[in-house]
């Protein structure tokens, strides 16, 4: 049995939804669909670009008026900066702002009282490791250790239990190595 037919065949719908095309029949299926077709992992209602549900739109009627109003504003400016002779450049990131190098800047401040901040910038993302080393090259902390987007960066070092001296922090990340000295005075 289908949602079309009863036991042995017999069929559930009137005659005039039965469409003749040929030796067989073609059945119009319901609509709306006699089926629950809800998304039971709330999840996928907002899983597709710009936060709209997987799927049909016309299943959501409201976020299908949402996206009809982003696309006829899009579309508008997009008409705008013709008629201007414009640029449209939403969305397109500004490469020259994007960092060329690695650099691993001077903590501030310097000398510090418990804790200071760091900042470095890489070029391209990967996994970065910035650590602090006493004088005798012993590992005394470690203040980052994960995969980091291209960009500058800021961490701060809280030294409360280590005693005063002079400390080497040292960032690795990818090819790039460097090391600075900073201060602590308790």
């Amino acid at each position: 049995a289908t949602v079309d037919t009863g036991p042995a065949g017999a069929a559930l719908l009137p005659d005039w939804r039965l469409v003749n095309i040929g030796p067989s029949y073609y059945v119009y299926s319901d609509w709306p669909i006699p089926v629950n077709l809800a998304y039971s992992d709330a999840a996928l209602l907002t899983a597709g670009l710009g936060k709209l549900p997987l799927g049909d739109l016309n299943w959501f009627p409201t976020q299908k008026a949402a996206w009809a109003a982003q696309r006829t504003a899009e579309l508008t400016k997009i008409q705008t900066a013709m008629d201007n002779h414009t640029l449209v450049v939403d969305g397109i990131a500004d490469h020259a702002t994007l960092p060329g190098t690695y650099q691993l800047e001077q903590n501030y401040p310097n000398p510090f009282n418990p804790s200071t901040k760091i900042d470095f910038t890489i070029p391209t993302s990967g996994p970065v490791q910035v650590k602090v080393y006493n004088v005798l090259g012993e590992e005394v902390a470690t203040i980052v250790n994960e995969t980091l987007a291209v960009g500058k960066h800021s961490v701060t070092f809280d030294a409360s239990r280590l005693a005063s001296g002079v400390y080497l922090y040292k960032i690795t990340a990818g090819s790039f190595v460097n090391t600075k000295k900073m201060v602590l005075l308790k």
